[in-house]
Parts: structure tokens; C-alpha cells; sequence
């Protein structure tokens, strides 16, 4: 995984500010550059809003130009920073615009954490991102209690399921452990959608397969990696609490055992069912206790 071009997109907002570090870091554990980017957004002025104004492009670029000029000063002088603008409809097309044009190898970027109600319906600007890059998004998240983003990660949990996506993910989570020399797990999550009287029930019956599944789960990884690859990093398997929603699990394990970051690949659903559910991946995103870094496997 060559990480040499790091793309850090602001709107200069304290999510964006705690953001940047993590872009920081990964510059200086990978060798890459970073990126300053800030997409203007020329029609985005809501005018139902009292404090609409009228647009002045002018101000607008000499503030832009400001608040660019003034972010590498905070920056160490050995780092590769680079700073751009761009211009767009909207802020996630012009981050995924530039990234696909710039060859981009990963983006970092703040969430809002926007509330539950408006994201379903219009979801947010790092979701979008997400669920459309073309090459891995690192998300953390503004304000959410005990949420850990310390950017040098000493612990990083890989979610798995048997898909070759998943697979990929356990490789991405060896090169970021190799590179800042941190803790691996593999989490697999045993889900079933079970009737609530019966719950109980099922995950007590289950659990006398837990360990013919960590098996498996041990033998996929081995032919995907190498029988090698199995020292680099611990596998958990657990059942799960049998309502099919493996994002709850992965989350409050990660909670509970201090993850610093989470690596997880998205099969990139689309259509009115991704609409109306979302992913697990992007469940994830909205709800994890620390950063997490998420990928596409291949698309047609």
C-alpha cells in the first residue's frame, strides 16, 4: 500500500482542524505528501437562512487565500505540505474530483457527525466521500464522548467477513501496524437476523461454533496472506447479538478495548436499499470511538 500523496480537504472548522494531524502523521510514517485542500462552494449559501448575504467572490478567494497561507505555519517545516482551491458544485464532488485527478492515495478528512434525521436523508459531506472514492477515505469524527483520536495509533482492529475486500483490509491494517508499530486484531462478527424470543436462544446454540467459524475464518486469511501473515496480528471471532446489525459489534468492541483505528473495506451499495440502509461501513463511520479508514474493492 504506497501512501505518497495524502489529500487533507477544510473548511476550517474545528472537525477539519482535528483532522489534520492525522494527515500530519501519516505523511511522516509513510514518506508521503500532504495536500491543503478547500473546495468553494459558490452556490451554497442557504437565503432562508437571516444571515444570508449576497456572495462576494472577491472577499470570499482573499479569505480563502488568508486561512491557506496561515495553516502551514502550524506545520513543521521538514513536512511536504502543499495547499490548493478548487472550485465546485459542491464540496464532496470537488474533493473527489481533485483526488481522482491528482492521484490520490488516501483522503483524511473531519466529519460533523451531523444528527441522525438530516443524514439520512441527505447524508454528509464525508459519506459521500466515502461511499464514492476511489481510493481509501480516513474519517474522524468532531465532538463524541470518549471518542479517541490521538493520530499515533497503537492499536488498529480490522473488520472481516470472508469477502475478498475484507481480505484487502487485513493487508491494509499489516502495512499501518508495520508503519506506526502497532497492536493488529482481525474481528469477524457472527450475525443472524433472529426473531427477539428466540435471540437468547440462538446465540447460546452458537456458540458451539465458534470455534469451527475461527477456523475458517483462520484458513481464509492464510490462503488470502500467507500462513506467515497469521503472527502479525491476533483473530477474534464472536457471535453476535443476533439482530444482524455487526456494525454495533464492531463499534463497542472498539470502544471497549481502546481501539485507535478501525480498517474496514465497503462493498459500495447503491440504489434505493443503500438509500434506506446505508452500509455497515458507513454505519460505522457515523457511530465508531476513533478513526476509521475505509476502501472500495473492485467496482465494474
Amino acid at each position: 500500500m504506497e501512501v505518497k500523496n495524502i489529500l487533507f480537504p477544510t473548511d476550517f472548522s474545528k472537525s477539519a482542524e482535528r483532522a489534520l494531524p492525522h494527515a500530519l502523521e501519516i505523511s511522516r510514517r509513510f514518506g508521503g505528501k500532504v495536500t491543503i485542500l478547500h473546495v468553494r462552494t459558490p452556490f451554497g449559501d442557504d437565503t432562508s437562512s437571516p444571515e444570508f448575504q449576497f456572495f462576494d467572490q472577491g472577499k470570499y478567494e482573499l479569505y480563502v487565500e488568508k486561512k491557506l497561507e496561515e495553516m502551514p505555519e502550524i506545520i513543521d517545516a521538514s513536512e511536504l505540505v502543499e495547499t490548493a482551491m478548487a472550485r465546485n458544485i459542491s464540496a464532496a464532488s470537488g474533493i473527489l474530483e481533485f483526488a481522482d485527478d491528482h492521484d490520490t492515495d488516501i483522503v483524511v478528512m473531519g466529519t460533523h457527525g451531523r444528527s441522525a434525521l438530516a443524514q439520512f436523508f441527505l447524508g454528509s459531506v464525508a459519506e459521500k466521500v466515502v461511499r464514492h472514492a476511489s481510493c481509501p477515505v480516513l474519517t474522524v469524527a468532531d465532538h463524541r464522548g470518549g471518542y479517541r483520536d490521538q493520530s499515533d495509533y497503537r492499536k488498529i482492529l480490522v473488520a472481516f467477513d470472508f469477502s475478498m475486500v475484507s481480505k484487502d483490509a487485513v493487508r491494509r491494517g499489516q502495512r499501518f501496524s508495520q508503519a506506526y508499530q502497532a497492536e493488529l486484531e482481525v474481528f469477524y462478527v457472527v450475525e443472524q437476523i433472529v426473531l427477539p424470543p428466540f435471540d437468547k436462544f440462538w446465540k447460546a446454540s452458537v456458540q458451539s461454533e465458534l470455534p469451527e467459524v475461527l477456523a475458517s475464518a483462520r484458513k481464509a486469511v492464510t490462503e488470502a496472506l500467507g500462513e506467515e501473515s497469521l503472527a502479525s496480528f491476533s483473530l477474534n471471532v464472536q457471535a453476535g447479538d443476533a439482530d444482524g446489525k455487526a456494525e454495533r459489534e464492531i463499534v463497542e468492541h472498539a470502544r471497549e478495548k481502546e481501539f485507535d483505528l478501525i480498517v474496514m473495506g465497503t462493498h459500495g451499495l447503491s440504489g434505493i436499499d443503500h438509500a434506506l440502509l446505508g452500509s455497515t461501513t458507513e454505519r460505522v463511520v457515523r457511530t465508531a470511538p476513533c478513526p476509521v479508514l475505509t476502501f472500495h474493492g473492485p467496482r465494474d
